[in-house]
């Protein structure tokens, strides 16, 4: 930040977090029932065991392109201890054909399984042999033991492949690789999302992903993940494995993993468990097609930084007033957007980093003409650089809370994984994660980061932690809340933070039936709670009850819908030191967002204290910085 002169205000100096680096922290081995004689790829768990291609003839593995030189089956060998394995056997008679069948994947309860096969099954030796016997995906249920009612694939092709389906931990999307017009080159990514009981149109995942050769062999791990090998991705030869995590709608480049699990040869067809700490994968290294087993070690941080929260409220004044205190004269600050401030010395809090524009205006009180002209500053704020925890400081159990890592501020770092620690060590995640907390207390957050690994294969890591107060129920939150306020209010000359409280009116259109509206009332005014506090960190925790009760009013009724108008009052429009009523609208936003609330079908504005609306139906409450008015209305 700098400094700029005559304005004067106080600043927050950046800090850096610290880098550490990890090496490699896996180690691979052969599986027990892989062989050295055949060739085993593609494991998948089902039912405490593996399910896998493999051949019986020779060591020639499928091109999944156009050549079939060798028949694959589809194998299941089951687990009889941490260490012992007993003989692969065929999978299912049911879905076995003449030809070759294989990869699969299986819902979450594993009563369906998606499978590629060659589409032609007839036992004819030109059908076996004929490359143009393309691979297409087929599915199939499982009834009374038997797997029933196999379909194809809705958009198979009998001019070009489709294979290694891989469905999401829900079941919504499958991926799967394909050679269609359309793509990139070679094999291409692609997923069809499920709808209505069958699936869209396949969407190429893109340039990010795709590349001019091969990519294929996909897993969808928890939180988002997406494993794949490619061949045209940077690597160490041949195929190499990958991830990739959509973050805010978008792919991000794909991550070369571990040295230990990519080698020179091919390596593909991974499945991990939900926290990346073992797994299996695929690889030709020993010359033929093996399956090996992988074990993380737990991931380390030599220390982690509290979490510094970002200041942006400021005290300007002018350095040279003192040249003209025998004048009386009208210091004029605009801030943009409206705001404006009036006063020798003035407080303002900008909405969050970024450039930003402040005006000062001097006049003569007696005259109104100008004492010098308007003078026009840029200001630059930027947040702190660390990795950072979004979340509310107290919470109450058995009721889970959000925790977002997606402002985290780290210059030349770019992300690859999320650990987070909730007092069981670090596990693999996602930006956006989700925790209860089970007994009250005081309980210590951790969150972990990744980044990509620099030209000596090293991963640089960093990490924070926040503290997070657990109560029993929300009522001794909102008691231990307002102490703390009321000593935050003892400080407000120092500058401290001051929670602003909105009144709730609630409003009904003449289209909704009284049975509707009385029901809504009811279920908005069971928490007994008539207002919502904000403050410069978003919504209070002791607000959440009434906000989670009208997001339960819009998820059961979906054809219902909310505008949501918030007026800050006459004298807070005047001379708050933000656009407070603007605030709380983009928090609210936020909010419902988060739970997953339609914003197309939901609007949120600030306003000031003219055009008022309707009569209330929550009685006035004195002492408040303004109104939340809810008005609820036919979609």
């Amino acid at each position: 930040m700098a400094r700029y002169l005559p304005i004067l205000f106080l600043l927050t100096w950046l800090t850096h977090a610290e880098i550490y680096a990890q090496a490699d922290r896996y180690t691979v081995k052969v599986a027990p029932f892989s062989s050295r004689i055949h060739d085993e790829f593609s494991p998948v768990f089902y039912q405490g065991g593996i399910v896998f291609c493999s051949n019986q003839s020779n060591n020639t593995l499928v091109s999944y392109q156009d050549e079939q030189n060798g028949l694959f089956k589809i194998f299941f060998v089951a687990q009889t201890n941490s260490t012992g394995w007993k003989q692969p056997k065929i999978f299912s008679r049911d879905i076995t054909t003449d030809v070759n069948d294989g990869p699969v994947t299986f819902s979450k309860d594993e009563c369906t399984v998606y499978y590629a096969r060659n589409n032609s099954v007839e036992k004819l030796m030109r059908n076996i042999s004929d490359t143009g016997n393309k691979l297409g995906i087929y599915s199939a249920e499982l009834a009374d033991g038997r797997w029933t009612n196999i379909k194809p694939f809705p958009y198979n092709d009998p001019k070009y492949s489709f294979c290694t389906p891989a469905l999401a931990p829900d079941g919504e999307r499958i991926y799967f690789s394909s050679d269609m017009p359309g793509g990139s080159g070679g094999m291409d990514l692609y997923y069809c999302d499920r709808r209505n009981n069958g699936w869209d149109r396949p969407v190429n995942m893109g340039t990010v992903i795709n590349t001019s050769k091969n990519e294929s062999f996909p897993f969808a791990g928890r939180y988002g993940k997406l494993f794949f090998a490619s061949d045209g991705h940077p690597g160490y030869g041949g195929k190499d494995l990958f991830y990739t995590q959509e973050i805010n709608g978008e792919w991000i480049v794909p991550v070369h993993l571990d040295s230990a699990i990519n080698s020179p040869a091919d390596d593909f067809g991974l499945v991990a468990d939900s926290t990346f700490e073992q797994g299996y994968f695929s690889t030709n290294r020993r010359k033929t097609d093996d399956i090996f087993s992988f074990n993380s070690a737990p991931v380390e941080f030599p220390s982690c930084d509290t979490i510094k929260e970002n200041n942006y409220c400021f005290t300007f004044y002018d350095e040279q007033r003192q040249l003209i205190d025998t004048i009386p004269v009208i210091y004029q600050w605009d801030f943009g957007n409206g705001i404006k401030r009036t006063g020798a010395e003035v407080r303002h809090c900008f909405p969050g980093s970024g450039r930003y524009t402040v005006k000062l205006s001097i006049t003569d009180e007696l005259t109104g003409k100008a004492i010098a002209e308007q003078v026009e500053y840029e200001v630059e704020l930027e947040d702190i650089r660390q990795a950072y925890i979004n979340s509310y400081n107290a919470w109450i159990v058995d009721k889970s809370l959000s925790f977002d890592a997606g402002k985290s501020n780290l210059e030349g770092f770019r992300v690859t994984d999320y650990l987070w620690d909730f007092g069981n060590g670090f596990k693999s995640g996602q930006p956006f994660m989700n925790y209860t907390f089970e007994k009250k207390g005081e309980y210590t957050v951790r969150l972990g980061l990744l980044g990509e690994k620099d030209s000596q294969g090293i991963i640089p890591k960093t990490c924070a932690i926040k503290k997070i107060r657990v109560y029993d129920h929300y009522e001794e939150m909102a008691l231990k809340e307002e102490r703390e306020e009321d000593a935050r209010n003892d400080e407000a000359d120092a500058g401290a933070v001051q929670t602003k409280t909105m009144q709730i009116r609630v409003y009904f259109m003449d289209d909704l039936s009284e049975r509707q509206k009385e029901k809504i009332r009811s279920e908005l005014t069971g928490t007994g709670i008539s207002t919502v506090m904000f403050d410069q960190y978003g919504i209070k925790p002791s607000s959440i009850p009434f906000l989670d009760d009208v997001a339960a009013v819009l998820q059961n009724n979906p054809e219902i819908r909310l505008e949501m108008v918030l007026r800050a009052d006459e004298e807070e429009t005047q001379e708050n030191t933000m656009d407070m009523s603007e605030k709380c609208a983009q928090e609210l936003a936020f909010y419902f967002k988060r739970n997953e609330i339609n914003l197309d079908a939901s609007h949120f504005r600030g306003m000031d204290s003219s055009n008022p609306a309707f009569s209330t139906t929550i009685p006035d409450n004195n002492n408040m910085d303004g109104i939340m008015e809810l008005l609820f209305m036919k979609n």
